[in-house]
């Protein structure tokens, strides 16, 4: 975009004051990495996420994100066969109890609008980000095994795998 048209629309100051409202540095970076478009499409599917992002907020409130980590470190240290630290472990379980809130305020949003099309189907009707909240999917089954293998950062289960197990005990018998 011409930025001699950006700097007359104070672009910057703009993207800095949403910037402020993120809760997380990855929210801040992405804040801070829009950019106009100039494809009519783009702009109409944008402005319509941010119409039924607004009214989903007025009709459950807003979602929170803080203490939410950045994990993508993590997860390419398990793509090539690394092993994680207790604290990588404990950020992705916090992102995926975050994801389950997420995926909660959107079913509760769901049947508000389930509920809407047998009384007020205009207040409650199918929104352009229906298709991303089905999109999530918050691991339920391995956030309930790091949480039971790491019940703080300073303490692994007994029973966190076999060989602790047998170890422990036998630390135990020596002891």
């Amino acid at each position: 975009m011409n930025e001699k048209a950006l700097k007359t629309l104070e672009y910057t100051k703009i993207i800095d004051q949403l910037t402020e409202y993120a809760s997380t540095e990855m929210g801040k970076q992405m804040c801070r990495e829009l950019q106009p478009s100039c494809d009519l499409g783009t702009i109409r599917q944008s402005q319509t996420e941010t119409t039924d992002a607004l009214t989903r907020v007025r009709m459950k409130g807003s979602l929170s994100f803080g203490g939410v980590k950045d994990v993508r470190g993590s997860m390419k240290r398990l793509e090539i066969g690394s092993s994680l630290g207790i604290g990588e472990l404990l950020a992705i379980c916090s992102l995926l109890e975050n994801t389950n809130r997420v995926k909660a305020y959107s079913r509760v949003a769901a049947r508000a609008q389930s509920y809407g099309r047998h009384e007020k189907s205009e207040e409650f009707p199918d929104d352009s980000l229906d298709e991303r909240f089905r999109a999530l999917d918050p691991l339920t089954p391995v956030n309930n095994e790091i949480k039971r293998c790491l019940p703080s950062e300073d303490e692994v289960s007994d029973d966190a795998s076999p060989g602790l197990a047998k170890v422990r005990r036998s630390m135990k018998i020596v002891g």
